[in-house]
């Protein structure tokens, strides 16, 4: 799961066709007025990931309403939000350093770059505001036994360790998928 996984160029294009599924899924759906939803997609830049992969993560797939003008985007693996890092290194940069992982999958991390006063926000976000999203909130009861909030992501991760998913890192962005589009968020607290 570690930098080899972070640094493969195979394993972007896998997130990218899974966030092509979910873009598909999203226009099929059509906007809530009921019209049809054109691309819209907007260019990022993501830190991080090998040369090789940028095209696979250089834009986030969006689409724009054809009658209200709405945008709606997707749910997505590659990206948690608006944050530059794609989603994969922020969740094994901190779960590496929850879990206070070995000295040379340290350094393998630390080659990518991240800078400590990053690191230290995200870990702050997975203890404070991550714990109070509706996804936490309502998923949580989900685990037994209950993860470990001080060690997060690191003792989510173990979670999905056991589960049929191509990796447990895949299995954990596919989980968090709810927390990468506002749209889907709003549908959570919904049901909340």
């Amino acid at each position: 799961m570690c930098r080899a996984t972070l640094q493969n160029s195979n394993f972007y294009r896998l997130l990218l066709r899974i966030d092509q599924g979910l873009a598909e899924q999203t226009r099929a759906q059509r906007c809530r007025c009921g019209g049809v939803l054109h691309s819209a997609r907007y260019p990022r830049k993501p830190r991080g990931i090998p040369r090789e992969a940028l095209p696979d993560c250089d834009f986030r797939y969006s689409f724009c309403c054809a009658g209200c003008r709405r945008r709606t985007t997707p749910v997505s693996v590659r990206f948690l939000g608006r944050r530059v890092y794609v989603a994969a290194i922020m969740v094994t940069v901190c779960a590496s350093r929850a879990s206070a992982g070995t000295a040379a999958a340290m350094r393998q991390l630390d080659s990518l770059d991240v800078p400590v006063s990053t690191i230290a926000r995200w870990r702050r976000w997975w203890r404070t505001e991550f714990m109070t999203t509706p996804l936490w909130l309502l998923g949580r009861s989900d685990f037994m036994p209950p993860v470990e909030p001080d060690l997060l992501p690191a003792s989510l991760l173990e979670r999905f360790v056991t589960t049929l998913q191509h990796s447990p890192l895949m299995g954990l962005l596919r989980w968090l998928t709810p927390l990468t589009s506002g749209s889907a968020a709003s549908n959570l607290r919904e049901v909340r």
